[in-house]
């Protein structure tokens, strides 16, 4: 459990900023339900389908960069953002991160820029050590950007920048794959993980830890990096995963 790389989180904000919404949003292409109170008659004007939004023209995959920055700014003002956005290939970045997370593995060596700055400190006696409390503070930034963003925001940038980021996410070897697929199966893994409450024992030394529960050492990557965040910021982030889903 190498605390250098800050795993889930990283899939979390890149993830759920601007994919969050891919699964629930491809679900929404049935008629709306009609839930007047009156009956319907035969002589009633059908209910038309939500028109569609006009596609918005994309520059190349390969300059998406001066596109995207402007666009994925106004999601939120926190400098965590600010600083990813200051890096190149964006997209591609987003991509691979969907790519990981979607299999519940680490995107974080692309993404060493949102790294917490300081170690995972741990408290205890040296035969029983726990994660000490004080180490979830490290998380407080991320945390708060992503679960600031507005759902219906998250949504719609999502669907101006789906074909390019489908594009990315065909080129990394995934040919006739779909990106809306990856964005569920990382949303599953995320939205299936535990919240531990109490002291989290873990064994190792150095860098290095591992849970000390057999059952949370046999998490995915992206869960036990959750779980490492602290069971407030775990439980904030799978409130507001539940809520984007309910929203979309």
């Amino acid at each position: 459990m190498n605390d250098t790389r800050p795993i889930a989180i990283i899939a979390a904000l890149i993830v759920l900023l601007v994919a969050g919404g891919a699964w629930w949003m491809t679900r929404r292409s049935e008629a709306p339900v009609n839930d007047s109170p009156r009956a319907v008659t035969a002589t009633d004007a059908p209910i038309d389908k939500p028109a569609q939004e006009p596609q918005v023209p994309l520059p190349p995959l390969d300059e998406m960069d001066g596109f995207l920055r402007p666009l994925l700014a106004a999601l939120s003002s926190r400098p965590e953002l600010a600083n990813w956005l200051a890096t190149d290939d964006l997209i591609r970045q987003l991509a691979a991160a969907i790519a990981q997370a979607s299999v519940g593995g680490s995107p974080a060596r692309d993404f060493k820029v949102l790294a917490p700055t300081t170690p995972l400190t741990t408290a205890g006696r040296a035969t029983e050590r726990t994660i000490d409390p004080a180490s979830y503070r490290r998380y407080n930034g991320l945390v708060t950007t992503v679960t600031s963003m507005d759902a219906a925001a998250v949504a719609r940038v999502y669907r101006t920048i789906r074909p390019r980021l489908n594009e990315a996410y065909q080129s990394m070897g995934n040919p006739g794959r779909d990106v809306d697929n990856a964005v569920r199966n990382a949303l599953d893994i995320l939205l299936d993980t535990p919240i531990v409450k109490g002291p989290v024992r873990v064994v190792g030394s150095g860098a290095t830890w591992d849970f000390a529960d057999e059952d949370l050492e046999e998490l995915t990557p992206t869960q036990k990096q959750l779980l490492r965040m602290g069971p407030a910021h775990t439980e904030a982030l799978l409130v507001w995963l539940r809520a984007l889903k309910n929203a979309l």
